[in-house]
């Protein structure tokens, strides 16, 4: 059937499928692997060994041929990876050599040969980097001059700058390059803590990303997008929090000589928004992005507080705004404001705001809320929406909101956190989530007697997120009984507190004492001698052994026997339970619950495990399994 279609028409098709899909495609005929190898290898991603091998990469690669149609090089660790520290912290200082073929060993550094210092046998390099280096730039030459439209380093680690150097002068007219580094790395430039990199040779870029830079990048990257800003169409910028002392460090970095004191007390974060959005003094112009449809900020101030200049909506091309996202950035509510009072129209399918400040005083925290609630009213075809803020917020007056969207919004996330009383613990400070939805009883016996009342039942959503405990869960879901849209549920439990909050889905004291029966070699009876919790016990095994993973808490098998019973969501596909931000970090916490055809009404899937369902999940639902991530994507270390 497919051979009798226009080929424009099958291009169409292979444009909008995804690298897997279209690859079982290409295996299905000759015909059909011709027809699809232009699209096929039209991206190229570079996956090393390990995360902790990441300069094990091929330096030749796919054969040439396959090169040929090639637009989008990419050097990635893999989804489900989780680098969190640069090349230079697991490298060792060694002699100069030539590492295309061969790995270095420990032979090869200077601390494995024990040779005294000097400079007999070369120069001395960090002998991993100087390998990954050495075959990234193997690899770039194998393709032609021009041809590269965009490059993607995804390593969480130093790039090197003959790298950047070499894109910049063969391939001059590259529109999307995006960026993942190490701000915390000191191995690089220990010293001064400045940059060899030079991005002042882009100037077509439509498409720019840089997650976790360092101080001594802020300069290029305002330069690249001062250069780029009427033709900038993309625009993501991630900056990690650092503590005050690494704060005052980067800020001393990039002070420039000629600055007066009254300049040595603002921000690294501050000086990179004044240079990227011309925030200037009085008089100055913003920087304007025409074409912008995409704006991605992370600990970007929008507000200058030593000029009193903000980020203002018509700088931004209101008009053909499609994504918006702001995490964690002081002053976001008076972009918002700017937002609703302007004439252009808001035409923006995606939201997302994490704003995370736990000492928020209860009328800033509504006045936010508020600033939230006024946007999303403001205009029509919101799709996907994600919040993160500091609660408790009546959740039911707050979705109440969402209704103007109802024929649109398909994916929603609400993750609400508050501080944790417990001042003695470390990672209190990042508070802890909500679970319980701030929901009156008068309001749930209200929602439960009257679905109409639920602000859910308006809406069609595919996709929901909460944080709530799943007790809760059934009364919240229940407009969803008699929809077929709700495919996935996420059960919101940030990483970072997994040590010191308990699971709202495994029973983690009942795997404990279970391990330590099997250890002992008792029976679990003989060491739980509790006869009112026999049952409990022995259902927990059964799960043990059936699924590999901990045993489900009750109040979670109370709710998953009924969602995916016959009372429950006939449309949901999947549970997916824990932090998903930071690809596998948090893989022992995280689970996937689907129906069973066998036995079971469910089964239970560890991210560890993985498999096909993880795969499906993420392929669709990943940006929203991934929103409003909490911790940095490099710890800070050193």
């Amino acid at each position: 059937m497919l051979t009798f279609l226009p080929p424009e028409v099958l291009e169409n098709i292979c444009e909008k499928l995804n690298g897997r899909d279209l690859k079982r495609l290409s295996l299905t005929s000759r015909w059909l692997h011709q027809t699809t190898f232009r699209q096929l290898w039209r991206s190229i991603t570079i996956i090393p060994r390990s995360s902790r091998e990441r300069h094990c990469i091929t330096p030749s690669g796919p054969p040439q041929q396959c090169l040929q149609p090639t637009r989008e090089l990419r050097f990635d660790v893999g989804v489900e990876a989780d680098p969190m520290h640069c090349v230079h912290a697991y490298d060792c200082l060694g002699y100069m050599g030539n590492w295309l073929e061969k790995d270095p060993r420990l032979h090869d550094t200077w601390e494995g040969r024990s040779d005294s210092f000097g400079y007999e046998r070369g120069r001395l390099v960090r002998v991993k980097y100087e390998c990954l280096a050495q075959r990234t730039m193997a690899m770039l030459r194998r393709f032609e001059g021009g041809q590269l439209e965009t490059f993607v380093w995804n390593y969480t680690s130093c790039i090197p700058s003959e790298v950047l150097e070499y894109l910049a002068l063969k391939h001059p007219f590259i529109q999307g390059l995006s960026l993942t580094t190490d701000p915390f790395c000191s191995r690089f430039n220990r010293w001064s803590r400045t940059t060899d990199l030079n991005l002042s040779g882009f100037h077509n870029i439509r498409r720019f990303s840089w997650k976790a830079p360092m101080g001594c990048h802020f300069n290029n990257i305002a330069n690249v997008v001062q250069t780029n800003a009427n033709h900038l169409e993309e625009l993501e910028v991630d900056l990690q929090c650092w503590s005050r002392q690494w704060e005052d460090r980067e800020t001393r970095v990039i002070r420039h000589k000629g600055d007066s004191e009254e300049w040595d007390k603002i921000p690294a974060s501050t000086m990179l928004a004044r240079d990227m959005f011309g925030l200037g003094s009085e008089g100055s112009v913003n920087t304007c992005f025409p074409k912008m449809r995409s704006l991605k900020l992370t600990r970007v101030p929008l507000k200058d507080e030593t000029t009193n200049t903000t980020v203002t909506a018509a700088s931004i091309n209101l008009a053909g705004l499609t994504s918006l996202t702001l995490r964690v950035c002081p002053y976001w509510t008076l972009l918002l404001e700017d937002m609703v009072q302007s004439t252009a129209p808001i035409k923006v399918k995606s939201f997302e705001i994490l704003d995370f400040y736990l000492q928020t005083p209860n009328v800033t925290a509504v006045s936010k809320a508020t600033a939230i609630t006024d946007f999303i009213e403001s205009f029509d075809g919101l799709e996907e929406l994600y919040i993160s803020h500091c609660g408790p917020t009546p959740v039911l007056e707050f979705w109440d909101h969402l209704s103007r969207h109802a024929s649109t919004l398909k994916a929603f996330v609400h993750h609400q956190r508050i501080t944790d009383q417990d001042d003695e613990l470390l990672l209190s400070r990042k508070g802890r989530d909500l679970l319980d939805p701030a929901i009156s009883e008068h309001d749930l016996d209200r929602i439960r007697q009257d679905l109409i009342q639920n602000p859910l039942s308006r809406l069609n959503l595919e996709f929901i997120g909460l944080t709530c405990a799943p007790e809760y869960l059934p009364d919240i879901l229940l407009p969803f009984v008699s929809k077929h849209s709700l495919k996935v549920l996420h059960i919101r439990n940030t990483g970072a507190n997994a040590g010191i909050s308990h699971s709202c889905v495994f029973d983690k004291a009942l795997e404990s004492k279970i391990t330590d029966a099997e250890q002992s070699g008792a029976s679990v009876s003989d060491v739980i001698k509790d006869n009112g919790i026999q049952g409990e016990i022995n259902i927990g095994v059964g799960e043990r052994r059936e699924w590999k993973t901990a045993p489900l808490k009750k109040s979670f098998r109370v709710f998953a026997d009924w969602v995916f019973g016959p009372e429950g969501i006939k449309s949901l596909e999947y549970i997916v339970a824990g932090d998903l931000s930071h690809g596998s970090r948090y893989s022992d916490s995280n689970a996937l619950i689907c129906r069973s055809t066998e036995g079971w009404r469910y089964r239970v899937i560890s991210q560890k495990t993985g498999g096909e369902e993880w795969v499906d999940v993420k392929s669709r639902f990943g940006k929203a399994l991934e929103a409003c991530p909490v911790e940095n994507i490099v710890p800070e270390y050193n």
